[in-house]
């Protein structure tokens, strides 16, 4: 089943599952390391809030495509 402007992601902390409303989504940032981190905005204009996850950069570009936006 396709979730229409969702995507499911999981949280690298805890391994929870996360649907994150694709509306909300700033950007997708992959560090040199590989790791994957959702911005979703900023706390007071300065500081990034998202979430880390386990998900590769591809997988996520993967994710939105097929979420029929």
């Amino acid at each position: 089943m396709v979730m229409r402007n969702f995507i499911e992601v999981t949280n690298f902390d805890d391994g929870a599952n996360v649907l994150v409303p694709i509306d909300k989504i700033m950007g997708i940032v992959c560090d040199s390391d590989g790791s994957v981190f959702i911005e979703m905005g900023t706390d007071n204009g300065t500081v990034s809030s998202g979430i880390l996850v386990i998900e590769s950069y591809d997988e996520i570009k993967n994710k939105l495509k097929t979420s029929e936006v």
